[in-house]
């Protein structure tokens, strides 16, 4: 699932679940929007309050009438200084030159402005007042790997779809506790619980907790081995780390644990822990 820009004008009503930037300096709201200028795609503040957005390029804090603004959930801002950003930072877009620009967010004259990390430039760019302004401290708009405890049905917004059984109802990715194993878990919302493969067995479980975000994506593997960027989803009792796979049986396209020592995934299936040696592993970039 990649991350959601919805198409805005100055004059449109603010998206459902729109990510808050911070504030203007009189306290008007401002939420995390991206604009095209002069080839650079660059993050921009948006102010629904004012019927405005900017960006900050060339020096300047530029208008801008039409945009995408930034809609979902999961994110939080990590602080980071002189260009760097940390791990999961969202990527916005970039320069016309190919450079990687991120969401930042720094203090300036009382209020929180959003604007573009500038790696090489070692700095963060806000527009305000007419120009842009350089941060050397500032925070980054992140999106961790989220894992959010659920029961039953219950699904949350943002949760990785991972296949479906063999009578076509959607599976997610989760993860739960079974004999001292934090475990890979199919979750079947239309079932009401989720299961997970061990000592030969599928297991049920009602208490779980269900892998939310962005940027997720499967990649094809085989025999125990998992790709870079591969998600760990938990580990043995002896310590050992679990990663996620998905592979197609009886029907179904079913997500289990890639057991690395065991050179396979397991996938809990019709009541037994099934084992295939060619699957896709769940990465991130």
């Amino acid at each position: 699932m990649d991350h959601t820009w919805v198409a805005r004008n100055v004059y449109d009503a603010l998206p459902p679940f729109a990510i808050a930037a911070g504030h203007d300096s009189d306290q008007d709201p401002i939420y995390v929007g991206r604009a095209y200028h002069n080839g650079d795609m660059l993050p921009a503040k948006v102010i629904p309050n004012k019927h405005q957005a900017y960006v900050a390029w060339g020096g300047e804090e530029i208008s801008k009438h039409d945009y995408e603004i930034l809609t979902g959930h999961h994110y939080c801002w990590i602080p980071a200084s002189h260009g760097e950003v940390p791990p999961h930072a969202l990527r916005v877009g970039q320069t016309s030159d190919g450079e990687a620009l991120f969401v930042g967010r720094g203090y300036f004259q009382g209020s929180l402005t959003p604007g573009k990390v500038h790696p090489s430039h070692g700095c963060l760019y806000i527009p305000y007042g007419g120009a842009e302004h350089k941060l050397e401290a500032y925070e980054v708009l992140v999106q961790p790997e989220t894992w959010v405890s659920s029961s039953g049905s219950n699904i949350v917004p943002g949760t990785i779809l991972a296949g479906h059984d063999a009578d076509g109802d959607a599976i997610f990715v989760g993860r739960a506790y079974h004999d001292g194993d934090l475990l890979p878990a199919k979750v079947i919302p239309n079932k009401g619980c989720a299961y997970v493969p061990y000592g030969g067995q599928e297991h049920v479980k009602y208490d779980f907790e269900l892998l939310a975000g962005y940027g997720y994506g499967w990649v094809p593997d085989s025999f125990g081995n998992v790709p870079g960027g591969a998600v760990v989803c938990g580990r043995t009792s002896e310590g050992e780390p679990l990663y996620i796979g998905r592979g197609h049986y009886n029907g179904s396209f079913t997500p289990g644990k890639i057991h690395q020592s065991h050179h396979c995934l397991y996938i809990p299936f019709g009541g037994q822990e099934v084992r295939l040696d060619s699957y896709e592993v769940l990465v991130r970039s």
